[in-house]
């Protein structure tokens, strides 16, 4: 998924002179003595940030994003936040009747997941006051198939790569404290309730008027269809094998002066995301935080899967609209006595159609009882992290 601005940059009044303030205030144990470390001053500032947190009474985080099934495209349209501040595409390969425009859901997750990681090792390590000069995640999943039909990503993993004066028992008691306060980690780790998909369900006209130009349907019946039953064909003996999933694999890269993570996706990095902190801790506005881009990814996995359940089972669509709403845990704040977790994960479609409300009821089912990311949610997974000393090297070509 690409990222693309649709709303005016969020100001930043006097952040030079803060951000002068906020060093002055930060603990020596951040200082670079004689080196120019950037990240450092970048976690002094941070640490301050979260002070500030504490003080003050910390409130949930609502947490709403928008997925539209682009017309004859059948391309996943993914708008953050209540007015839709950024967008995502999200697309197929073209063997899955897709145009590789952005990336699909389940290398987003696995990059977000790269990103979620790399700010808990920023925010705990400012907490600590615990000096880093430099931070990359790399985030590694092979899917696993949990029936013919459904397999979604799992067995995780990542290395941080860090470069710090850190003893190995202080960075060692840096992990534990990401992996206990990550609520990216918990989302994917521990199971969660899901609600069932709420349905608005329109009865559109069997015969399309021809002036209109084509659209879903015929992305749906000409494209996606074809594409769809190719992939279920069985070999002669009439037993279908199922395929390896290939190793999905991301790097988020934190810049050191602002803290942003920049998300290469797969191993040849074609596909980038940009993540940013929340407003309270040093974000600049200038992308979604990873907890607004997780749940807006298992709503593009969920918007692809009613396009391929639909192929699969004849069923024609004329729009196709999903929104996702969540509860985020305030992180930090003086009432605050555990980690952010998510809650209240529940979904909208809309669906305009000329098939029975039978036949869409029969849709959601199939499309909930296969969708890879909505399962991954509900499920429990096990995910391993491991530290390498020293700055990330970029793999020989």
């Amino acid at each position: 998924m690409s990222a693309v601005r649709s709303a005016a940059p969020a100001k930043v009044i006097g952040a030079t002179a803060l951000s002068a303030l906020l060093l002055l205030a930060a603990p020596l144990a951040f200082s670079a003595e004689g080196t120019a470390s950037p990240l450092r001053d970048y976690l002094a500032a941070k640490h301050v940030a979260i002070q500030t947190q504490q003080a003050q009474p910390g409130v949930p985080t609502a947490i709403h994003a928008k997925v539209t099934a682009e017309s004859r495209s059948g391309v996943r349209r993914l708008r953050i936040g209540e007015t839709s501040e950024f967008q995502y595409i999200s697309d197929s390969g073209r063997s899955y009747a897709g145009y590789n425009l952005g990336a699909g859901s389940w290398d987003s997750l696995v990059g977000t997941l790269a990103s979620a990681v790399a700010d808990e090792y920023v925010v705990q390590a400012a907490v600590q006051g615990l000096p880093l000069d430099g931070l990359d995640v790399v985030f590694t999943s092979i899917p696993e198939r949990k029936s013919e039909t459904l397999a979604y990503p799992n067995n995780l993993s990542y290395v941080a790569y860090i470069d710090s004066p850190a003893t190995e028992a202080q960075l060692q008691a840096l992990k534990r404290a990401v992996h206990e306060n990550s609520s990216a980690i918990d989302l994917v780790t521990q199971p969660h309730q899901v609600s069932h998909a709420e349905v608005d369900y329109v009865q559109s006209p069997v015969t399309r008027d021809p002036k209109q130009p084509p659209g879903l349907r015929d992305f749906i019946t000409e494209e996606k269809r074809p594409a769809v039953l190719a992939r279920q064909v069985k070999p002669a003996d009439g037993k279908k094998k199922l395929s390896e999933p290939e190793t999905l694999v991301a790097r988020a890269h934190v810049e050191p002066r602002t803290g942003l993570r920049r998300v290469f996706l797969g191993k040849d990095g074609y596909h980038q995301q940009l993540h940013d902190s929340a407003p309270g801790l040093l974000g600049y506005g200038l992308a979604p935080t990873v907890e607004e881009h997780l749940l807006g990814v298992t709503g593009t996995c969920l918007t692809h899967i009613f396009e391929v359940q639909a192929a699969s089972r004849n069923v024609l669509l004329d729009s196709l609209e999903l929104t996702v709403d969540g509860q985020l845990s305030p992180r930090f704040g003086s009432n605050v006595t555990s980690p952010a977790r998510f809650s209240d994960i529940h979904y909208k479609v809309r669906i305009e159609s000329p098939a029975s409300a039978q036949d869409i009821d029969a849709l959601r089912q199939s499309v909930e009882a296969t969708c890879p990311l909505y399962n991954l949610v509900k499920d429990e997974q096990k995910l391993e992290g491991r530290i390498v000393r020293g700055a990330y090297a970029e793999p020989a070509q």
